[in-house]
């Protein structure tokens, strides 16, 4: 693949000397990972700031698809941040990316259950459509602060409401018009989501403040976001505070899900259905 400022650079392989096990050098990152980065700095976080981000990973994104190729484990934990003034992201952990014309072969389902798209946790082909799926997961976490589903066990019966149209929820606001791009990303229809070429977040950033109808939808956003308890319970240390599940599971693991239903859109994605998790 070409070089990209989006994507870690790996400089090269090394060889532990006291287990013989291999290693890539790769470039480093002194925030961490997104994930990392969120919990320490979202209250420093504008929208314009937002975008830029968004904008960034999906110039990784489209990197990596331009290039023919499937991430497939695309989720907060592989995006890695560096300068903490103007929080910047690159793609890693390519170790599952493979070409996207190499079909069939092995039905092993490997990720972060939240991210990963309704219709892989089915057994259904990795495609760039799914690493779409998992980037409208990533940008709805960047936009609120949360990890997805942080509240609920991440087990089977979760896989099933996603596939049912369960999506992650907030009562932090989001922009309408950027509410508008992360729910076409995680559509159902993989054929309904856009490509990474597609994505309007570098316009979006450039011109945050003087497309009148987003200037006005982050200013409203901010003033409910001002009155909420999650906003206000985190400005003094600047740090989120939230709670996350012990069987909430944000690292890389086998995924194996029977009989999940057909994957669809809810009509509304209300909380009925973290209120089943009552008692867990």
């Amino acid at each position: 693949m070409s070089s990209s400022d989006d994507v870690v650079r790996c400089y090269g392989i090394t060889k532990d000397p006291e287990t013989n096990n291999f290693m890539m050098v790769m470039q480093y990152a002194d925030c961490g990972n997104l994930r990392q980065h969120l919990n320490n700095n979202f209250i420093l976080l504008n929208w314009e700031k937002k975008l830029s981000n968004l904008y960034l990973i999906t110039s990784g994104l489209r990197n990596i698809h331009n290039n023919k190729l499937i991430h497939r484990d695309f989720h907060s934990g592989n995006i890695l941040c560096y300068d903490m003034n103007d929080l910047t992201s690159l793609i890693s952990d390519l170790g599952l990316c493979k070409p996207a014309n190499v079909r069939g072969g092995d039905k092993t389902i490997y990720g972060v259950l939240p991210y990963v798209a309704p219709e892989v946790l089915r057994g259904g082909e990795y495609t760039q459509a799914s690493d779409i799926y998992g980037f409208g997961i990533i940008a709805y976490e960047i936009c609120t602060g949360l990890p997805p589903y942080h509240d609920i066990p991440h087990d089977e019966f979760l896989a099933a409401k996603i596939c049912q149209g369960l999506r992650p929820k907030s009562d932090y606001k989001i922009p309408q018009l950027i509410l508008d791009i992360i729910q076409q990303c995680w559509d159902a229809d993989p054929l309904k989501r856009p490509k990474a070429k597609e994505f309007s977040f570098r316009y979006l950033w450039e011109n945050c403040k003087n497309i009148s109808v987003l200037d006005k939808q982050t200013k409203e956003a901010d003033e409910v976001n001002k009155k909420s308890l999650f906003t206000t319970s985190s400005l003094s240390t600047g740090i989120l505070s939230y709670i996350t599940h012990a069987q909430a599971v944000y690292t890389s693991r086998l995924l194996d899900f029977r009989n999940l239903p057909e994957p669809k859109n809810a009509d509304n994605n209300d909380n009925s259905f973290e209120t089943e998790y009552s008692g867990n």
